[in-house]
């Protein structure tokens, strides 16, 4: 990866994943000191595309007072486990975490933070964390960051809003203990235009050079070998649109679910990326699926990242992947807030 000018800011990455969120906060001139991630696939493409500094294994066995001393620390905890919380489990987060060994992972984060105190932490998550249980995930994840002594606050951030060529919404929250109040990056792209920003990119602009495109497994560009039955479906989902159940044939009728059966609009920013059985969209002018390169384009990964594993733990690791791009913008934005911090100190 090509050197970038310093600014002097020490970051710790936990749930690391592919780098997503890490390469942004390089491209801003952090430097990231320490790293973690428990998939072993996503850690040799950390390796092979950021550096050595990725410790793969569980973050529940991570000594935090061995970790280095810096100024940030970033990562989004899984939330699945918080689904089982309910009126017959303890209000104390820690006995809650019991219930299910992903639970800790959120405590846990909380108490590296607790342990480290860098003077500011980014956490990102999925939109589903607002609702799950009532919102009683979301709201033990504040209290754990606030008992730690952080201003903490949150936005459902959509990253089509950031210059991003897709619909993507998740849950970014910030804090610091430096007195700050909680603010957030303002979007520089719009839906269409009318408050003077760029309108959103669409995912045409990314994908276009791709569609004539060999295979290319050094470039994690393959196309998978659909069904003629399934390249007959696509056939009849027009671009930006969904496979037409109640127009099927017999011969090809099935139950339309997830992104797999729905295709892109080259004028509009993609659907979101998502991690699962190869179930990335259609391709908006191509009757086959997206590969892996063209969702890591969707997702502002630099063709120069290279991912691991076979092609099912590749998309995983694209899926769930922060793209660098807002990643970039909010590692500037969070920059600013530092100089602001130490202009007070």
């Amino acid at each position: 990866m090509r050197e970038k000018k310093r600014n002097g800011l020490k970051v710790v990455s936990l749930f690391s994943g592919a780098g997503g969120l890490d390469l942004g906060f390089i491209n801003a001139g952090f430097d990231i000191v320490w790293a973690n991630d428990f998939d072993k696939n996503a850690c040799d493409t950390y390796r092979r595309n950021i550096g050595d500094h990725i410790h793969c294994g569980s973050i529940l066995e991570v000594d935090a007072t061995t970790l280095p001393a810096c100024d940030l620390i970033i990562g989004g905890p899984p939330c699945q486990g918080f689904s089982t919380i309910g009126k017959r489990v303890s209000s104390d987060p820690r006995k809650r975490a019991a219930h299910d060994p992903r639970n800790e992972l959120v405590i846990t984060y909380a108490q590296i933070i607790r342990t480290v105190r860098p003077k500011f932490i980014v956490m990102e998550n999925v939109k589903g964390i607002l609702t799950r249980n009532g919102g009683k995930y979301l709201e033990t994840v504040l209290s754990e960051l606030r008992a730690a002594g952080y201003n903490v606050d949150y936005r459902i951030v959509n990253m089509a809003d950031y210059g991003v060529p897709q619909i993507r919404e998740r849950i970014i929250i910030l804090g610091n203990r430096v007195g700050l109040p909680v603010q957030f990056p303002a979007p520089d792209h719009s839906e269409d235009g009318r408050s003077g920003l760029p309108c959103w990119v669409s995912c045409g602009e990314v994908l276009s050079d791709l569609a004539g495109r060999s295979d290319d497994p050094s470039f994690n560009h393959v196309a998978l070998k659909h069904t003629e039955t399934n390249i007959a479906r696509y056939r009849l989902i027009p671009e930006g649109g969904r496979l037409p159940e109640s127009a099927l044939p017999p011969d090809l009728y099935r139950k339309n679910f997830g992104n797999t059966f729905k295709r892109l609009h080259h004028a509009k920013p993609a659907l979101t990326m998502v991690p699962g059985n190869d179930a990335f969209p259609i391709h908006p002018t191509l009757n086959r699926s997206l590969t892996v390169r063209e969702a890591a384009r969707i997702q502002t990964f630099p063709d120069s990242v290279v991912f691991c594993g076979n092609r099912r733990q590749q998309g995983h690791q694209v899926g769930n992947a922060v793209p660098p791009l807002f990643a970039e913008k909010l590692a500037r934005f969070i920059r600013s807030e530092m100089k602001k911090a130490e202009k007070m100190s």
